[in-house]
């Protein structure tokens, strides 16, 4: 097998030099006229692509607190629970829960799993009351990852939360409709098994067929 290298040399540089075109129209927008998606898809540049943290660390909490835009206060709630260098869990669900509040629903739902399992070595601790808050709020806003979370919740009655399986399916179905395939494949099973609904055979497996189509790949039921 032969490699055309000119070719992929010219690709790279061509695709150097969009990236650094939209750097440039990004940089305009954001702080010329101060447009808030531009200043945060910046920040999601520096923090992609030059790998800069600081630098989109600085993005973020600028577009987040001076131009009020949740999803950057999001991505600043991640960056300091999954940066090792800038970590700080109290801060980052704080952030996660001014952009729910303010309508994000994955926020909701971070915030939601922060709590779900506490955090050690913070003050964040395990309240699988808050939890249920966060993930219902999630749910509302229609996050699939937060209608699931919620699901599984009622499905397995655990830390003191007694089983609703009725709810667990309701909750799945919703989640399942947003194209979540653990969500379809969880109906399948209860009504593979009648476990919260009466047993139906058929509908198991078109729910199965549907967490298939949704995951891309096989998924055992």
């Amino acid at each position: 097998m032969s490699f055309n290298l000119v070719s992929d040399e010219k690709a790279s540089k061509a695709a150097e030099e969009y990236a650094e075109q939209l750097h440039e129209i990004y940089k305009h927008e954001c702080y010329g006229t101060q447009k808030k998606e531009s200043c945060h898809t910046l920040a999601e540049f520096y923090m992609s692509v030059e790998r800069n943290i600081t630098k989109a660390k600085e993005l973020y909490h600028y577009t987040c607190y001076e131009l009020d835009l949740p999803e950057s206060c999001f991505a600043l709630g991640n960056l300091y629970l999954t940066q090792k260098k800038h970590k700080d869990p109290e801060k980052a669900v704080s952030l996660f829960h001014r952009a729910c509040d303010k309508g994000s629903p994955g926020a909701c739902n971070n915030a939601g799993l922060t709590y779900q399992n506490g955090i050690k070595g913070s003050t964040i601790q395990k309240d699988i009351y808050k939890a249920i808050e966060m993930f219902s709020k999630s749910c509302e806003l229609g996050h699939p990852n937060g209608c699931f979370n919620l699901s599984v919740i009622y499905l397995t009655g655990k830390d003191g939360i007694p089983k609703d399986l009725p709810k667990a399916f309701e909750l799945s179905q919703k989640s399942c409709n947003m194209m979540h395939p653990w969500a379809c494949a969880n109906i399948s099973r209860m009504y593979a098994i009648g476990d919260g609904v009466e047993k139906n055979p058929q509908e198991a497996e078109k729910y199965k067929r549907l967490a298939k189509k949704h995951s891309g790949q096989e998924i055992k039921i």
